[in-house]
């Protein structure tokens, strides 16, 4: 309950303190006005009803130092951010929070402020940086809001972290045979797991001769290389826990790894699958250099990317007759049913499609 006491100053005039408790500690405000001093005690009472009051001297950090020990000390499931999304983090602080924000004092940003920056950010970054923007100042504000610096999060703008993601092109096996047939022979079999076995590019980077059993016909996946600024190449484990998995492997793709272990790789068990031309680990920005040289040479759509691989999977999947979610999930390394449904539910409208042909082409009996 917050109380309002008359005093005087040295000076003779008259001064009213409100006092309540916030954060666990006592916290003092002083108005020349009684007016205000009433205004500012029916604020606190209402928004006691709402959470906990935030004791307005330690929201004046600048987001843009909150934000950095808020990179620096998260934690995802209990484990730090992993390199690569922590570089993610940094560039959108860098390219659209930082240098918008960032001087804002936590206590300062108000909605009309988040509104403001997001349609700035909309404009000059486009909608779908400005939605990962969006999340990402969220998750900021959530734990300032946790670590009591601020009342409430003032993010109010709704479907303001969804994205629009563009439709990807469809392609069929003939494709995906055609593209790994163009691309450096080295790669060929990298082109065929992604394509019918729908591993991530990161996990294909980080694959090992130990991470195969041919003679079982089978591929565990338990970590992903990726290339981080100022780091190089670096290992972790799958961007999940659904990520580690072991799945089976389709005849075409076990011929593919045969001879590729005959030709290609780093010795040793523990000797990377997928080289560069010198015999170092292939980088992502290598690797697709490579793989444009083999879009064009296969003919493939302009904008065709390697996780499109992936997505050609994981539809081929979910034809299969009866198959779960849990399955799909499993396969494609999911731990949320969410993808793994946007799957099974393209394949669902493209069967409608194949039917509503059917009923055009068939003649009348």
């Amino acid at each position: 309950m917050a109380s309002i006491s008359k005093r005087l100053t040295a000076a003779g005039e008259a001064r009213y303190d409100v006092r309540y408790r916030a954060g666990g500690r006592a916290v003092q405000e002083a108005f020349k006005r009684r007016q205000d001093a009433d205004n500012r005690v029916r604020q606190i009472e209402a928004e006691r009803l709402t959470g906990p009051i935030a004791d307005p001297r330690r929201g004046r950090e600048r987001l843009t130092d909150f934000a950095d020990r808020w990179l620096e000390t998260r934690l995802v499931k209990g484990k730090p951010l992993a390199p690569t999304t922590k570089q993610g983090y940094v560039w959108l602080l860098g390219r659209n929070i930082e240098t918008t924000i960032g001087e804002y004092e936590l206590a300062r940003i108000t909605p009309s402020v988040v509104r403001d920056w997001y349609a700035k950010v909309t404009v000059t970054a486009g909608r779908d940086q400005a939605a990962k923007s969006y999340r990402l100042l969220r998750a900021i504000l959530n734990t300032a809001v946790d670590d009591e610096l601020i009342g409430r999060n003032p993010r109010r703008i709704r479907g303001g972290g969804s994205e629009r993601a563009d439709e990807r092109p469809m392609i069929d096996a003939a494709l995906v045979f055609k593209l790994a047939d163009s691309i450096n022979a080295r790669l060929r079999a990298l082109v065929l797991l992604a394509g019918f076995v729908g591993l991530r590019t990161g996990e294909l980077l980080g694959l090992r001769r130990c991470d195969l059993d041919l003679e079982n016909a089978r591929l565990t996946v338990l970590v992903q290389a990726q290339q981080v600024v100022g780091q190089g190449r670096v290992v972790t484990g799958p961007k999940s826990e659904a990520g580690q998995r072991t799945v089976s492997l389709p005849k075409v793709v076990i011929e593919a790894l045969e001879k590729h272990l005959a030709n290609y790789g780093q010795p040793g068990e523990a000797g990377v699958l997928f080289r560069g031309p010198r015999g170092e680990p292939i980088t992502r920005a290598l690797l697709s250099k490579e793989w444009q040289a083999a879009r064009m040479a296969a003919g493939a759509p302009e904008g065709l990317r390697i996780h499109d691989l992936r997505h050609h999977a994981a539809t081929l999947t979910a034809r299969m007759p009866g198959i779960t979610t849990k399955e799909l999930m499993a396969r494609i390394g999911h731990a949320s049913p969410r993808a793994a449904l946007i799957y099974q539910h393209a394949t669902e409208q493209r069967d409608r499609e194949i039917a509503a042909y059917l009923d055009e082409a068939i003649p009348e009996p």
